[in-house]
């Protein structure tokens, strides 16, 4: 959901690789190193604080297998994650660590100066053919590139095929006729929806700040925002005619379709449970709540099927979440280069094939499920090596490749600024009154909700990035 459920559900990979191929080129940066014998240190934040001994030895193994390569390159840590109200202060006062990493919605850092531009370091890069440019879109600006994607999430759609092919919605080939549009999703769900077997087509979130988290990608794929920067100040845009009209679809789907379930007023985590148990057809999933519903609520691994959420009028949007690195633009260049390569190092490992199967090893012996790569962040070789590894394990690692390679083209970053305010003060009574109610106007309680926001947060978040 939020930036604060990917980072309490995020996994971040920290087991350290043995074996790990050394290419031309880093062959030629392991030379140089230790031909100039003089040692570089990178700072990183977001690290294990001392006290958590099993992070801070990984993180360890991850420097000593780095150092391998690059021995004059040393990295540091802080504990410091990254915070809006103190970065810019930060940065103008020389306290910001080298790399930073932060959140997929400050794509404003780039606009602002805040970021190095990592453009012709990526152009170099070896692997740069490989990368899928549609993952750097958040902090993409004028054609120049500010950061580089770590770990996150899509949104796509959970569909039970059992329920599917209970329904007959499967095609010849066995596959299944999940929603292309929301015309076609309304009616899917009407007719998955079996009020006699306890089963409603679509599962809903209409609690607390997951009620106005939930509304994202509605909203954009009816060509609806929620903050936009005009003229150098951010404005809220979420009582325009086009957020309106998600709104209206949602109120439809509860009152013309009659396809929710009883209980309107869900959490994510409240959801999952019902899916599991056959209780939902659909409702929105990604790679990395996938093992919940096995580890946790029991549901069979071949029963879960994953597509892309169906597009609007202005066509298809899928939220992304997680976080990217940047790095600090006022330090020497020296260090800069250092920390790219700590970066990219980071990435590679991460879609290592020796990885893999070390993640689906340790699943077997404990009898779970997790998931691999959850956004994707290369193409061809890299991805292809490492997808088919996962296919040895695809008993216990988790992987929709085509459906987030495809999501990737219409991702979306939450908005930047005050969200779960937005959500939680402001998106969410509006949710639960078109739920609630049947005769709710959202238009006029949109712009009211719109106008308030922008009065009490977004002119001080405008104050806020201009210092």
């Amino acid at each position: 959901m939020s930036k604060r459920l990917w980072l309490v559900l995020g996994v971040i990979i920290v087991a350290a690789l043995a074996g790990w191929g050394i290419n031309r080129r880093e062959k030629t940066d392991q030379q140089t190193e230790l031909n100039s014998g003089k040692k570089i240190v990178v700072v990183i934040n977001c690290g294990p604080k001392e006290t958590d001994k099993v992070a801070v030895k990984n993180l360890k193994a991850d420097i000593a297998e780095f150092n391998k390569i690059y021995p004059n390159i040393e990295i540091k840590w802080t504990d410091r994650g990254y915070s809006p109200d103190s970065f810019a202060t930060s940065i103008a006062g020389g306290t910001a660590e080298d790399v930073i990493t932060l959140w997929a919605t400050e794509g404003y850092v780039a606009e602002r100066g805040y970021a190095w531009d990592l453009t012709k370091m990526i152009n170099d890069w070896e692997y740069k053919d490989q990368l899928n440019m549609s993952m750097l879109e958040p902090f993409k600006r004028n054609g120049r590139y500010y950061a580089l994607p770590m770990s996150g999430y899509i949104i796509g759609m959970w569909y039970n095929k059992k329920i599917f092919r209970d329904a007959g919605l499967t095609k010849g080939d066995g596959s299944y006729l999940v929603p292309e549009n929301w015309e076609e999703f309304a009616r899917t769900a009407q007719k998955l929806t079996n009020r006699k077997k306890g089963i409603a087509g679509y599962g809903i979130y209409g609690k607390g700040a997951y009620a106005g988290w939930g509304m994202l990608n509605w909203v954009w794929q009816a060509g609806g925002d929620f903050e936009k920067e005009v003229g150098g100040k951010w404005r809220a845009t979420f009582g325009e005619s086009e957020t309106v009209k998600a709104f209206e679809f949602v109120r439809d789907l509860r009152w013309k379709y009659d396809c929710l379930q009883p209980n309107l007023l869900l959490a994510t985590q409240d959801v999952w449970p019902l899916f599991a148990a056959g209780q939902i057809a659909m409702t929105n999933g990604t790679n990395d709540w996938t093992p919940i519903l096995i580890n946790q609520n029991g549901m069979k691994i071949d029963e879960i099927g994953m597509a892309l959420l169906p597009a609007g009028p202005a066509g298809r949007a899928n939220q992304l979440g997680g976080d990217y690195c940047i790095i600090n633009p006022n330090r020497p260049q020296e260090v800069q280069k250092a920390a790219f390569k700590w970066i990219t190092w980071k990435l590679l490992k991460s879609v290592s094939p020796e990885f893999v199967k070390r993640t689906g090893e340790q699943m077997r012996r404990q009898g779970q499920v997790d998931k691999i790569s959850s956004i994707p962040v290369f193409t061809g070789e890299l991805d292809q090596k490492m997808r088919q590894t996962a296919q040895e394990y695809r008993d216990v690692l988790i992987d929709f490749p085509g459906v987030w390679q495809e999501a990737s083209k219409y991702i979306k970053p939450e908005p930047p600024f005050f969200a779960q305010q937005l959500y939680g003060e402001y998106l969410s009574p509006v949710v639960q009154s078109v739920l609630t109610k049947e005769k709710t106007n959202p238009k006029q309680l949109l712009q009211k909700a719109a106008k308030s926001f922008e009065e009490r947060f977004l002119n001080q978040g405008n104050s806020r990035v201009e210092e």
